[in-house]
C-alpha cells in the first residue's frame, strides 16, 4: 500500500459550473473527495492518474459515474478545473484543454475549447460533440467580427487569453458576446465586454487591465507561482466551497475577482479603503481580507475586530466569515456592529446604563428644556442637532473646545455669545440625563471614545487589525473610536465603504479624525448583482449626486459597470392607494411562478405602508414578513420593508412602492428647503442615496409603482 501523502486542493473558478451542474447526492460525494484527497491522495479508492493526451492534467474518482479534472501545479499541489462524467474525459482531450499563464497578470487561466465553441455556435450543438466546428448560419458569417477593428497584439496586450484568439475572431453578436463571456477567463469576458460598451483601449487598460496587471516578469511555465498571484481564480477553503455548493455563499463571493484579490492580499503601512458602488464586492473584499489576516496573525499581537454599522449586516458578516476561515484562527476574530462594541465597552469600563433614549424621546427633552428656559433664540431641532452632530460628534467637553469647534454644514452662524448660550443649555441637558440615569447613542459613543483614547495613549490597544464594512454611515465618534482600537502600524484599519450609499449620519473627512488614507485608496466598477438596465436606472437617480470621498475630495461612479442584461426597469404610476397594492399584489403573484417567494422584495419608504402591503399580499395567499434587524426572514415568505431595512440585502426580483411626490422625499425633507437650506441639502442627498441603494438591490428586475406625481428623484431614472 502507498505511503500517505497530504495534499492540496485548489478549485479554479472554471470548476464551478461543474459543480453548480451536479445534482445533490454527486455535490454530497464531491464534499467527501475534497476530503479524502486532501488527507492522501493516495488513497486506493480515489484512482488518481495522469490523463493521456495531455501533459499537466490528472484525474481522479469522485463516484462510479464522475471525475475530477485537475492540473498538477505543484509536487501535492492539485487545481481541479473540471467535474465531468467519467464517459466525457477522454473526448478529444488534446484539443479541448488550454491552462495558460496570462502575460499580464502572471495567473493560471483555464480554457475549456468545448464550451467556447458551444458558446459561439449559432446552432447550441450539445457539448456532447465539443470540437465539431461551430455552425453558423450564413447571415451571421457575413456580418463583421464585434473585434475586427483590435489586433491580435492589442487584445493580449489588455490581457485577453492568446488562446483565445481564434474564437474571439467568430464573435460577430452580442448574444455570442454574452454566452462566450460566460464561460471565458473572467478578465478576458471583463475586456471584451469593455470594448463592446463602446469604450477605448485607453479606457480598458485603465479600468480592467491595471488594477490587475503586475510589474514583475512572468514565468508562464510556473504554475505553481502563477496560481498563487492575486489575479489567479481560486480557492482553496473546504468550508467555502461546501457553503457555495450548499447554495449559501454565492460564488462570486467564494472566487474573488483579481481585482479584489490584489487588494485583499496588498499590505499597507497604515488605513486603506476600498470604495466602489453597489454590488461591486466592497463586503467580498473585507471580509477575504479579515479571512487572511486571521489566518496570519499572531495572537500575541492581539485580536481582529470585523465591524459594520448594522446588528443585521454584522450578523451576515459573522456566518459568511465562518465559511473563510475556522478553528483557532477564527477564534480570534470578534464580528460585531459597532454600537454593540461601543455598549461592551462601556460595560467593561464600569458604566452603569439606564433607560435608553431615542431620537423622539431626545428631541422631546430638548423642547422641554427650551421651554423651560423660555428659549427663543433656538428651537429644539437645532439644539438637538447640535448636540449631536457638533458636540458628542466632535468629543468637546468644555465650553472652551466648543468655542473652537468647526460646524460643517450647520445651520447658521455663532458668535462667542451664541456659543455660549448653547453650552450652558447642554451642560443642562446633560445634568438631566445624569439625575435621571438615562442614556442615549451620541453621548455613549462620545465618553467611550474619549475612555479609549485615554486608554491607548499608556500603550494598551484592544486589537491588532480592524476590518470595517459599510463605513460611509459611520459618525465621528466612531471613527474617534476605531482609531483608539488599534496601534498606528501595517495593516491597522482597512476600510470598505461607498458615501453614495450613505443613507445615515454626515460627511466626515477621516484625516480630520486621525485616519489618514492618502495613497491608500482603491475603487471597484464591476457590479456583480445587477443588470446593466438596472444599473443605469440607478445611476439615473444619482445623476445630480455628489458624494465625498470621505478624505475631503470628492467621490465619483465613473466606469461603474456591469456584464449582465436584463428586463428594462417597470415605471407604473396607479389611480390610488388600492390600486397600487393591487399592482403589488398581481406583480409579485407573477413573480412567484418563476421562483422562491425569499427571491422576491417589497419596500416602501413608510412604515405604515409595510403593515398594508403585507395585509394585502396574505389576503390574496402570498405569504409575507416583515424584515426587521432582530428578524431573519427565510424562503418561504416574500420580504417586505422600508427601504432602509433593505440595506446590505439582494434578491432577484424588487417592488419599490409609494414613490410619489408627496411622500418621497419625506415631507420633514421638503420643509427643510426654505428653513435650513444646508440641512435640506444633506437630507436631500440621503434620500438620494437611498433610492439609489434600493434600487440596486435587485439582480433581475424592479418594478417602481406610486400614486399622483411621481418623486422628482425619479425624473431622470424614467427618462423624463
Amino acid at each position: 500500500m502507498a505511503e500517505r501523502e497530504s495534499a492540496l486542493l485548489t478549485v479554479e473558478s472554471n470548476a464551478i459550473r461543474h459543480l453548480d451542474s451536479l445534482d445533490r447526492g454527486v455535490r454530497t460525494r464531491f464534499e467527501d473527495f475534497q476530503s479524502k484527497f486532501c488527507w492522501n491522495m493516495h488513497t486506493p479508492g480515489l484512482r488518481l492518474k495522469p490523463l493521456k493526451g495531455h501533459k499537466g492534467l490528472w484525474s481522479a474518482r469522485i463516484t462510479d459515474d464522475y471525475r475530477a479534472i485537475m492540473c498538477k501545479v505543484g509536487h501535492a499541489h492539485f487545481a481541479l478545473i473540471a467535474v465531468l462524467p467519467r464517459g466525457e474525459v477522454y473526448e478529444r482531450i488534446e484539443e479541448r484543454w488550454d491552462m495558460p499563464v496570462n502575460r499580464v497578470t502572471g495567473a493560471l487561466e483555464v480554457v475549456d475549447h468545448s464550451d467556447i465553441r458551444a458558446a459561439i455556435s449559432d446552432a447550441k450543438r450539445p457539448v456532447e460533440a465539443p470540437m465539431a466546428p461551430a455552425a453558423v448560419k450564413p447571415e451571421t458569417a457575413a456580418k463583421p467580427g464585434l473585434f475586427d477593428p483590435f489586433t491580435t497584439a492589442e487584445l493580449i496586450g489588455l490581457g485577453v487569453a492568446e488562446p483565445l484568439m481564434p474564437s474571439i475572431r467568430e464573435i460577430r453578436t452580442d448574444q455570442q458576446l454574452i454566452d462566450f463571456i460566460g464561460v471565458a477567463p473572467r478578465l478576458t469576458g471583463e475586456i471584451l465586454f469593455a470594448l463592446n460598451d463602446g469604450q477605448s483601449l485607453q479606457q480598458v487598460e485603465e479600468l480592467v487591465t491595471a488594477p490587475v496587471k503586475i510589474d514583475e516578469p512572468v514565468d508562464t511555465g510556473d504554475l505553481q507561482t502563477a496560481i498563487e498571484r492575486p489575479a489567479a481564480m481560486v480557492t482553496s477553503s473546504d468550508r467555502a466551497v461546501a457553503a457555495m455548493l450548499d447554495g449559501g455563499f454565492a460564488a462570486w463571493r467564494v472566487w474573488p475577482h483579481p481585482a479584489q484579490r490584489k487588494i485583499i492580499v496588498r499590505r499597507y503601512n497604515g488605513p486603506a479603503r476600498v470604495s466602489g458602488g453597489p454590488g461591486t464586492g466592497k463586503t467580498v473584499v473585507a471580509l477575504h481580507r479579515a479571512a487572511r489576516l486571521a489566518r496570519e496573525l499572531d495572537p500575541s499581537e492581539g485580536r481582529i475586530l470585523l465591524t459594520t454599522f448594522t446588528k443585521n449586516l454584522a450578523a451576515d458578516l459573522d456566518t459568511k466569515l465562518s465559511m473563510l476561515v475556522e478553528g483557532d484562527e477564527r477564534k480570534h476574530v470578534d464580528v460585531e456592529h459597532l454600537d454593540r462594541v461601543v455598549h461592551r465597552l462601556a460595560v467593561e469600563g464600569g458604566r452603569k446604563l439606564g433607560k435608553l433614549l431615542g431620537d423622539k424621546e431626545l428631541r422631546q427633552w430638548w423642547e422641554e428644556l427650551r421651554l423651560e428656559r423660555g428659549e427663543t433664540e433656538f428651537d429644539a431641532e437645532f439644539l438637538y442637532g447640535e448636540w449631536t452632530e457638533v458636540i458628542c460628534a466632535q468629543l468637546l467637553t468644555s465650553r472652551a473646545e466648543y468655542f473652537k469647534a468647526r460646524r460643517v454644514k450647520r445651520p447658521r452662524r455663532l458668535d462667542r455669545g451664541k456659543r455660549a448660550l448653547v453650552w450652558e443649555l447642554v451642560e443642562r441637558f446633560n445634568a438631566r440625563l445624569a439625575e435621571e440615569n438615562a442614556w442615549c447613542w451620541p453621548q455613549l459613543r462620545a465618553s467611550v471614545a474619549i475612555a479609549e483614547e485615554n486608554r491607548s495613549a499608556g500603550g494598551g490597544h484592544r486589537y491588532r487589525h480592524i476590518v470595517v464594512d459599510e463605513a460611509q454611515d459611520l459618525t465621528p465618534a466612531h471613527w474617534r473610536l476605531l482609531r483608539a482600537l488599534a496601534p498606528e502600524s501595517t495593516d491597522d484599519l482597512f476600510i470598505a465603504g461607498d458615501t453614495f450609499q450613505r443613507i445615515y449620519g454626515q460627511p466626515v473627512t477621516l484625516g480630520k479624525l486621525g485616519v489618514s488614507i492618502v495613497g491608500r485608496s482603491s475603487r471597484l466598477t464591476l457590479n456583480y448583482r445587477t443588470t446593466r438596465e438596472i444599473l443605469r436606472t440607478a445611476l439615473a437617480i444619482e445623476a445630480d449626486a455628489v458624494a465625498d470621498d470621505l478624505d475631503g475630495d470628492l467621490d465619483s461612479l465613473a466606469g461603474y459597470r456591469s456584464v449582465m442584461s436584463g428586463e428594462k426597469p417597470a415605471f407604473r404610476p396607479q389611480r390610488d392607494a388600492a390600486a397600487e397594492l393591487d399592482e403589488i399584489v398581481r406583480q409579485v403573484q407573477a413573480w412567484t411562478a418563476d421562483c422562491s417567494p425569499g427571491s422576491i422584495a417589497v419596500t416602501a419608504p413608510r412604515t405604515g405602508a409595510v403593515a398594508d402591503i403585507i395585509a394585502a399580499l396574505n389576503a390574496a395567499g402570498v405569504p409575507a414578513g416583515t424584515l426587521s434587524k432582530d428578524r431573519q426572514l427565510g424562503e418561504d415568505l416574500v420580504h417586505v420593508g422600508t427601504m432602509h431595512g433593505l440595506k446590505g440585502l439582494e434578491y432577484r426580483y424588487l417592488i419599490i412602492s409609494g414613490i410619489g411626490a408627496d411622500g418621497f422625499p419625506f415631507p420633514y425633507i421638503r420643509r427643510l428647503a426654505d428653513t435650513d437650506p444646508q440641512r435640506y441639502e444633506l437630507e436631500l442627498e440621503k434620500a438620494r442615496n437611498l433610492l439609489f441603494v434600493a434600487t440596486t438591490r435587485a439582480r433581475d428586475e424592479v418594478v417602481f409603482t406610486w400614486t399622483g406625481e411621481p418623486s422628482p428623484l425619479l425624473h431622470l431614472a424614467a427618462g423624463e
